[in-house]
């Protein structure tokens, strides 16, 4: 069963949800983007924002601070970076480096999963991801179904959680018309 189950999902193009590693994956991305404006080392705290002092960092993690572990689109840290480069309060500064998508998808994915600083545990306590409704078949464009539960959409994929936990996020131009039509319906 495992092994038909691992088969649809390299046939459906399936990526499994996997944890973000604070100090190899978003550190990186802060210190090339963000540190020339939000580093001690180079004394620079506009906003009164440090990025390379882990404490005074995790200091702007919580439920009412810029990064809300659990809810990137409610965090004003990951927000900015997705305004129009013209929003006076996108960063980084239009004149400064942008990072790319995927830089920025890493810091959505880390604050997502929690915003755990030390890779143990999150910083705060995020809430469980729901499924939304029930468990539905989904089906790829050459056939192969998978069972699993509605999560979201995010922009041209859809992410859905197996009764085992495992989420996976699909691509909606590898499942039937059928499912598509499931998955956009299934987000009102």
């Amino acid at each position: 069963m495992k092994l038909l189950l691992f088969a649809i999902a390299l046939l459906l193009g399936v990526t499994t949800t996997q944890a973000t590693d604070f100090k190899s994956q978003v550190a990186p991305v802060l210190k090339q983007f963000c540190y020339k404006c939000h580093s001690e080392l180079r004394n620079k705290e506009k906003g009164d924002l440090v990025l390379d002092n882990l404490t005074r960092l995790a200091g702007k993690i919580g439920p009412a601070e810029i990064i809300k572990p659990g809810d990137p689109d409610g965090s004003s840290f990951y927000t900015a970076m997705k305004l129009p480069r013209t929003d006076e309060d996108h960063m980084p500064p239009v004149k400064e480096a942008q990072p790319p998508a995927a830089s920025i998808e890493i810091i959505r994915a880390w604050i997502a999963e929690g915003a755990s600083l030390d890779g143990r545990k999150p910083a705060v306590p995020s809430a469980p991801v729901a499924p939304v409704g029930p468990v539905m078949t989904w089906t790829s464009t050459d056939g192969k179904s998978i069972q699993a539960s509605f999560l979201r959409l995010e922009g041209e994929n859809v992410v859905i959680k197996r009764n085992d936990g495992v989420i996976f996020t699909l691509p909606l131009n590898r499942l039937s018309p059928e499912s598509q039509a499931q998955a956009k319906s299934a987000r009102q």
